[in-house]
């Protein structure tokens, strides 16, 4: 094989496995997650510019999908599911909205010639102490999904959290 033949056959191959790599990465996920496709914002730093919103529920939904999928879930449980998935979105929903006002807040504040640095620390402290109740109610929502399972599928979501923890 001529050295022309073989750079053509190794471009060729590199092509296919960059293409099958790059379609491989897109076809996993909901929209907007790292899977689905790159976000548009990734730029200097590697971050995205803009808030998560609606993509982060998505997300979460998403991965509860699929593992409700294997507890097969009976009539009742699969409506409890949904209320809970609803109670998640409003929730998620709620904290996006609440951080979106609080930007703006920050950003009219650190705008004026001299901003109130003080008043802003009261303000950040004000939300850190909510942060406890917010995981808290998520806490809630897991373990009252939790308790209207089975015991066969109560076994199986331990089961799934031990793998994840190495146990």
């Amino acid at each position: 094989m001529t050295r022309k033949k073989k750079i053509i056959t190794g471009a060729l191959i590199l092509s296919l496995a960059l293409a099958a790599g790059i379609g491989a990465v897109t076809v996993r996920g909901p929209n907007g997650a790292w899977g689905k496709s790159f976000h548009p914002g990734f730029h200097r730093t590697g971050f995205h510019h803009g808030l998560h919103s609606e993509d982060v529920a998505d997300f979460i939904i998403w991965k509860m999908d699929r593992h409700a999928k294997e507890l097969n879930l009976n009539e009742p449980q699969k409506q409890e599911y949904e209320k809970t998935k609803d109670e998640i979105k409003t929730g998620i929903a709620e904290a996006v909205n609440r951080k979106m006002e609080f930007r703006g807040i920050v950003r009219d504040e650190m705008s004026k010639e001299n901003p109130d640095v003080n008043a802003l620390a009261g303000l950040v402290k004000e939300r850190v102490n909510h942060i406890p109740d917010m995981v808290s109610k998520h806490i809630d929502v897991f373990v009252n999904l939790y308790n209207m399972l089975d015991e066969d599928q109560k076994a199986r979501v331990i089961e799934m959290f031990r793998s994840r923890m190495d146990l």
